[in-house]
């Protein structure tokens, strides 16, 4: 994993450079520790869905960030359910032309060459650390933590029988005429949506743009006309 050294408000990170994601995300946490949850617009808080679902409880819009002797604004999404303090996403990667040069194990930007930390620099989440068991019945093993019963798998039984499978011969079809496809327009942005960013200074016009661009998602939208 590919983590550097920042600076937020003053308050030193260690965020994790991931190209994979789209937006750049904050914890809870870390946006107390850097004194900016008073910036969080709570307009864009909302459910972020994919594996699993997480809390958005809102976004910061511009906020100053050091890294290397850069001080650079960057927007953040503060969201709960992250492993990591600081994950600089895509949006902040292509906003500064951010080149990740493996050759050096470096994070370049605007020429200045930030180094990624070694291994033992790099935070573990609590999920990496190994959790503690204790001896079960029947050779199984008990998480000390979650209660998790784990153990060897049981015998398997080859002596069962099992009934023989009926085949059932195949009726050739003939083939039907090809149905076409219709493909559902994309849904218009709604209302709520629109205003949210209307009230954010763009025009009815630049919301809809952009909404109809990141497939309805606010947050992305706002992030695409604040990037200009």
């Amino acid at each position: 994993m590919l983590y550097i050294d920042v600076e937020v408000n003053g308050h030193k990170v260690k965020a994790f450079v991931d190209s994979g994601a789209q937006a750049t995300i904050m914890s809870p946490s870390c946006a107390e520790s850097c004194g900016i949850m008073r910036l969080v617009d709570k307009r864009f808080a909302g459910i972020a869905r994919g594996v699993g679902t997480a809390n958005i409880l809102g976004r910061v819009h511009s906020a100053q960030i050091k890294i290397g002797s850069l001080f650079l604004p960057c927007s953040f999404t503060v969201m709960e359910g992250k492993d990591v303090d600081l994950l600089l996403g895509l949006d902040m990667l292509k906003r500064h032309q951010a080149c990740i040069d493996l050759s050096k194990d470096k994070l370049v930007i605007q020429d200045v060459e930030v180094p990624f930390l070694g291994e033992a620099d790099i935070p573990r989440s609590f999920e990496e650390v190994s959790e503690p068991t204790v001896e079960g019945p029947g050779g199984t093993t008990i998480g000390g933590r979650s209660g998790a019963i784990s153990g060897p798998a049981g015998p398997a039984t080859a002596n069962t029988p099992t009934a023989p499978v009926a085949q059932a011969a195949a009726t050739p079809q003939p083939p039907g005429p090809a149905q076409p496809t219709q493909v559902a327009p994309a849904p218009a942005p709604s209302a709520e949506s629109i205003d949210q960013l209307v009230a954010l200074g763009f025009s009815r016009e630049e919301a809809i743009n952009a909404l109809n661009a990141c497939d309805g998602n606010v947050e992305f939208a706002a992030g695409l006309l604040f990037q200009g």
